[in-house]
């Protein structure tokens, strides 16, 4: 019978929802429409046809099997008798059903969380880190360094405590580690163009592995002589191991992605130079790896150092000797870094200065409360305003007390001075982690980008694409220091732009697409067992070492936390890229568009192909289609 497919020609297409209506009166159920913003025009009503995607996410995403691609005609298909509707339970949140889970709005890479980790419940673990590939090419490395801010949205915290996605997520990367064939997703062909990408921390690295897999030629060049970024040179080995890193540059690299050390964009290279060279779009992923200045008297005395300075020296295997008292100035997670680091190399009495109280730390609360397990004091509201030295070394810092009053522009209060308050504290060293900003040198005359009041560069926030339509930025580059998963969502959404800037397609379409939480989950059925905790190394023997700290979940014990997800939303749904999966309150089950494949068969045509009045649908084998441009629902 051969491929069939349903294409749209959206400059013909009127929105007269004839489509919608002919659908549902010879199916009882719609598949669209949904409106799309286009540049340049005003808003306009589209038919929600599947796309039957090559890697069906839908398909990957259903625990039950229910969702199969049929091998003749490459159609998606739903089996009405195994699909349960994600055990919707009716007048609960069947109604809510089309709409999304907290946990995948709350991820800033929108991985379809519920689908994971309904996978993983059943033992189907391969299918479940495919599933977080799709959006996440580093689950290993999240599940280690990723504030999880899903768990911060997951509803099963009315109940009891939050499921423990970001373990579950943890197991499944470092079960594909330790495979004997680590997953490898499926690579389109080989494609001409090249694409430069400046830059080898999370954002670059997610951005080459998904052009990558769209057959591009990706080309990483990297200033320092180490690969990973802040991945390898920012964080310490006892939060996120290096072979880790390594492991998932390595696989980047084998899907064919080319990397190059040493080689600074804008010194040693140009952007003009490497457009000469065929470069045809670039991706600068530079981070944010500069060390904001605090701006007070006596900052560059010696035994004052830049946190991610000192980071950087550490995990290249070259630590700075500090002495027994070192104080971190700083609230963030550089500083609970730095301080913890130097209580391991030996600074006893090393300790953290924040000017406002614990309440308003930017760390997280998992790097909170580590810290405080290993006895490093954190002094709260406390302002260093000078350095004191002897014989050019700092020897000592002059603070003052600081309250808090009404909530500043950021929602945080705000400090204050307590006039008359000012004391003194002996130090043998000083780490100042108080921010960071990005180097722009690789932007060089002939490049027409600006940056912002903030320091990044300006960027259209949806494609990330800059005033240059060939350049485009993403991570703490475009957004200042953020975390790694905000990286890695914006490589692949840069990725993206890339593919359809180089084809000529249209950046925006079909993207802005609003995700709506579900607000009344279901709750009648509730496995009653509690949280697994994590295993943790003890805080008097990790003080010693950089042996990772959080030691992970066991088979079972990760089967076994998936059981408690009280499963929000309908899997198929929240893995859709484009929302055409719904959800019929009616049956209790997943529909979507499977294009009329037993009309096919019968040599019928589809209700919505014979009733459009502009002959915008086109229906059939897409290698018979005219050849006129066409926009693949």
């Amino acid at each position: 019978m051969g491929k069939i497919s349903l294409m749209l020609n959206e400059t013909e297409c009127m929105g007269c929802h004839a489509c919608e209506v002919a659908c549902k009166q010879e199916h009882g159920l719609g598949v669209g429409p949904k409106v799309i913003q286009v540049i340049e025009r005003a808003p306009y009503f589209k038919p929600l046809y599947c796309h039957h995607c090559e890697d069906a996410p839908c398909a990957l995403a259903c625990p039950e099997g229910a969702i199969t691609k049929d091998p003749k005609t490459e159609v998606v298909l739903v089996d009405y008798e195994k699909c349960n509707g994600c055990n919707a339970v009716m007048g609960k949140s069947g109604a809510e059903k089309q709409d999304t889970s907290l946990c995948k709005m709350g991820c800033p890479a929108h991985i379809d969380v519920q689908g994971f980790v309904s996978l993983a419940s059943k033992g189907k673990f391969k299918e479940a880190l495919q599933l977080i590939k799709l959006a996440s090419p580093f689950p290993s490395i999240c599940g280690r360094v990723c504030p999880h801010p899903c768990e911060s949205e997951c509803y099963r915290d009315q109940i009891d405590q939050p499921v423990a996605i970001h373990a579950i997520e943890r197991f499944l990367g470092d079960m594909d580690l330790n495979a004997k064939e680590r997953y490898r997703p499926d690579m389109k062909p080989k494609k001409k163009e090249k694409v430069a990408i400046v830059g080898s921390g999370p954002a670059g690295l997610a951005c080459a592995y998904y052009l990558a897999q769209e057959g591009y030629k990706a080309t990483i060049f990297e200033k320092s002589k180490t690969l990973g970024g802040m991945l390898t040179t920012g964080i310490p080995s006892y939060r996120l191991p290096r072979p880790i890193a390594e492991a998932e540059i390595k696989m980047i690299r084998d899907m064919g992605v080319t990397m190059k050390t040493g080689i600074e964009v804008g010194k040693d290279k140009t952007i003009a130079q490497l457009r000469q060279e065929g470069f045809k779009a670039f991706f600068l992923a530079i981070g944010a790896q500069e060390s904001l200045r605090m701006g007070i008297p006596g900052e560059d005395l010696v035994g004052i150092y830049r946190g991610l300075d000192y980071l950087r020296q550490l995990n290249l295997g070259k630590p700075i000797e500090l002495g027994k008292r070192v104080a971190v100035i700083g609230g963030g997670n550089v500083a609970m870094d730095a301080v913890r680091s130097a209580r391991r190399l030996g600074s006893e009495k090393a300790f953290i200065l924040y000017r406002r109280g614990l309440e308003e730390m930017p760390s997280s609360p998992e790097e909170i409360k580590q810290c405080r397990e290993e006895k490093i004091p954190i002094r709260t509201l406390t302002q260093p305003v000078r350095f004191l030295s002897n014989n050019g070394r700092v020897q000592a810092i002059e603070c003052v007390k600081m309250r808090l009053t009404e909530p500043d522009e950021s929602g945080r209060k705000k400090p204050e001075p307590i006039p008359g308050s000012e004391f003194k504290i002996k130090v043998d060293a000083v780490i100042t982690a108080l921010g960071q900003e990005s180097d722009w040198c690789c932007l060089t005359p002939e490049c027409a980008c600006s940056l912002t009041e903030w320091g990044t560069l300006k960027v259209d926030p949806l494609t990330l694409q800059s005033e240059d339509s060939d350049i485009f930025t993403g991570g703490d580059a475009a957004r200042g220091p953020k975390t790694v998963i905000e990286a890695i969502a914006d490589g692949r959404q840069a990725a993206i732009s890339i593919s359809r800037y180089l084809k000529g397609e249209n950046l925006r379409l079909g993207r802005d697409l609003p995700l709506k939480a579900i607000h009344q989950p279901q709750k009648g059925k509730i496995d009653r067992t509690p949280r697994v905790q994590m295993s943790y190394l003890d805080p008097q023997k990790r003080i010693k070492n950089f042996n990772e700290v959080q030691k992970g979940l066991t088979k079972s014990l990760v089967m076994q936390e998936a059981k408690r997800c009280i499963s929000c939303g309908t899997c198929c749904v929240q893995a859709c890229p484009y929302e055409v999966m719904q959800f019929n309150h009616e049956a209790i089950k997943a529909v979507k568009c499977d294009l009329c494949v037993d009309k096919r068969r019968r040599n019928e045509v589809p209700a919505c192909y014979a009733i459009c009045p502009t002959r915008c649908i086109t229906w059939g084998n897409p290698r018979k289609f005219p050849k006129e441009v066409f926009a693949s629902l």
